[in-house]
């Protein structure tokens, strides 16, 4: 009390210079001091959770030396301890609580490791951490570990932040007191001459002046003054003030919120602006106009769209449901009233298609939709709908449906084309084959019977004419089987394409015993087809391979194949005469051939039969080749038999 007195008798500048340095010393020191004891604390609690989770690894790496009773090797890993030079001591007890195996940092005793285990926890015992961790193994306590852990590194840090709190307490002072000598005028001289303003306040009558405090120095006196001028109107004009200083902000916040809503109002009316302008757009672009029908007034609203859609101009249009009726196609008037009916009745969508007549006398499909708006009792007050022009999606159906009539007629009559083809075919196997069989057999028997009075060139003549009429024979057949094959109905199954490959090369050599052909036949994937015609043709691949070989010593024919994601490819390739590439459009043609019939036999129907069945089987055929360096013949099939024709 009496120092509070003292001090309030000291002049303003010491009285300043007092205070301000006793309340940022005290808050300077407390700050420091609340700093130091919460990094001893927190060092202290950080060092347990470090040493216990040390202590749990170094546990679990022990504890199976703890089980097989390896007391080496357990301490052998405590020694790995002895990298943290804070611990220095360290042990293991068995489950019974003997001594296991231990570890004495340098220096440290014997007496430091406890002779059985302590219940589980960290203590702090003469400035070090004592800890028991239990070991376990499988979810059971296989033992204990004890970690001695030294806290002189945290005892360091503590002296050293209390020094420097000291330090800073000091410097703080002196930092202080010297801003108060150089800046404390800042404070005393606007006082002083407050005191002299008071005198003449008290002269002028002027109120505007305030000043609070007390005591016994010079602003105490000059407060005790200024308070006697002013006391009679401080109320009145404190009101005054208030009432003015609470007008003014009322005001500025009145502005303010005036000024937001004009803004707000703005932007919501550009927003709605912009979604109109959108959705008048997108009505355009989908041809999709709006419409709402009041029952009660019996009102039809349409959008700009709709008018657009159906001809019609604001101007000339009434608004009434039953004129809007009018722009209805007659005969779909009834049912799109009784639709609109029901939807209000039932309180349930509808969607109907109607024709509409435009002014111009044009004709337009909508796909019209509605929706009944029902009120809080679950009456249906209005019905708000869609209309979009579907007069092109529905043309383009009848012209759809126009098209697939075409396309069925057609199918037929290449049905019957077909059949008149295949009654054809079966005619000329019958019709010619006779005359060829009859001119086969006479010349067979002038060459036997007559063959004393034949000289050698009709002889020879009449080898000609057998010759023809046995390739023409050939010819009649082959063209036969290739009418047949797209007739025949595949049977899938799967197909052990490198045993039948080896089948068919094996038929090979043995046709053609007295030629030199050696066959390299690698690693084929299965294939799913129809193996009997599968068989065609690959003895046509592998026959046009051997006859165009001829000449060669020794005649090479490889056949390869591989397996991929979803087809699988088969090569056969062969060393023979090979041809000009610009002539390959040619070789999958019927009686196509790019050579003589002389230099090779053959009636050119094999490859075309070849493209047939791989094309039947949903596959692919193509042909590489160079004149005298050999041809390529590449196919693939489907891994599976899904989408391939029948």
């Amino acid at each position: 009390m009496a120092a509070s007195r003292w001090l309030q008798d000291l002049p303003i500048r010491q009285k300043l210079r007092w205070i301000v340095l006793v309340i940022s010393g005290l808050a300077v020191a407390g700050a420091c001091g609340l700093f130091v004891t919460y990094q001893w604390y927190t060092s202290r609690e950080r060092r347990v959770q470090r040493n216990e989770v040390t202590a749990d690894v170094v546990g679990t790496q022990a504890v199976a030396a703890l089980e097989f009773q390896q007391e080496e090797e357990a301490a052998a890993i405590l020694k790995s301890l002895r990298a943290d030079k804070l611990i220095l001591a360290s042990a293991i007890y068995r489950p019974d609580g003997k001594l296991f195996a231990r570890y004495l940092a340098d220096g440290i005793g014997a007496e430091n490791v406890p002779a059985g285990p302590e219940p589980d926890g960290a203590r702090y015992e003469g400035g070090r951490i004592l800890i028991f961790r239990p070991m376990t193994s499988e979810d059971k306590r296989a033992g204990t570990i004890y970690v001695l852990v030294d806290l002189a590194d945290i005892r360091n840090i503590f002296w050293t932040n209390l020094a420097v709190s000291l330090a800073i307490v000091l410097a703080t002072s002196g930092a202080i007191l010297l801003l108060i000598s150089r800046f404390g005028r800042l404070i005393t001289d606007p006082i002083q001459k407050l005191s002299e303003g008071v005198q003449t306040v008290s002269y002028m009558k002027d109120y505007t002046a305030r000043v609070e405090g007390g005591g016994k120095d010079e602003l105490g006196r000059l407060i005790a003054g200024f308070n006697e001028m002013i006391r009679a109107v401080e109320e009145r004009e404190a009101a005054l003030a208030k009432a003015r200083d609470e007008l003014e902000v009322r005001v500025k916040e009145r502005t303010r919120d005036l000024e937001q809503e004009v803004l707000d109002r703005k932007a919501a009316q550009k927003a709605t602006q912009d979604k109109e302008a959108k959705l008048i757009e997108a009505q355009q672009i989908a041809q999709l106009g709006s419409w709402e029908w009041d029952p009660e007034k019996n009102t039809v609203d349409w959008s700009d769209e709709l008018y657009r859609i159906l001809g019609v101009l604001p101007t000339r249009f009434g608004g009434k449901y039953d004129e809007s009726l009018l722009v209805v196609h007659p005969d779909d008037r009834k049912s799109i009233a009784e639709a609109m009916e029901k939807s209000r009745a039932d309180r349930e969508p509808f969607q109907a298609d109607v024709r509409i007549i435009r002014p111009d006398g044009s004709i337009r499909h909508l796909r019209v939709h509605g929706k009944p708006l029902l009120d809080n009792a679950g009456k249906t007050v209005k019905l708000l709908g869609t209309a979009q022009d579907v007069t092109e999606r529905r043309l383009a159906d009848q012209a759809i449906v126009k098209l697939n009539e075409e396309l069925q007629k057609r199918v037929e009559e290449a049905a019957d084309a077909n059949k008149e083809l295949e009654g054809f075919s079966y005619s000329v196997s019958h019709d010619l084959r006779a005359p060829l069989r009859a001119i086969h057999g006479y010349s067979r028997m002038l060459m036997e019977d007559y063959a004393d009075r034949v000289d050698g060139d009709g002889r020879r003549f009449l080898e000609v004419i057998s010759a023809n009429t046995r390739r023409m024979g050939q010819l009649i057949d082959d063209l036969l089987d290739f009418s047949r094959l797209g007739r025949k109905a595949l049977v899938m199954s799967p197909v052990d394409m490198e045993a039948t490959v080896k089948q068919l090369s094996d038929e090979a050599l043995a046709a053609s015993p007295d030629r030199k052909i050696e066959f390299r036949i690698g690693s084929l994937p299965r294939a799913h087809g129809d193996l009997s015609i599968l068989r065609i043709a690959l003895t046509n691949l592998i026959s046009n391979a051997v006859k165009y070989s001829k000449g060669r010593d020794p005649a090479v024919i490889e056949i390869s194949g591989s397996a991929g994601e979803k087809e699988n490819t088969y090569v056969v390739k062969d060393n023979g005469v090979g041809f000009e590439m610009e002539y390959a459009h040619k070789l999958f043609g019927v009686f196509q051939r790019l050579h003589r019939p002389e230099d090779f036999e053959g009636t050119g129907v094999g490859l075309a039969l070849v493209q047939r069945i791989i094309h039947r089987h949903g596959g692919r055929v193509t042909a590489q080749g160079a004149v005298n360096a050999g041809a390529t013949f590449t196919f693939t099939l489907p891994r599976r038999a899904e989408g391939v024709g029948v």
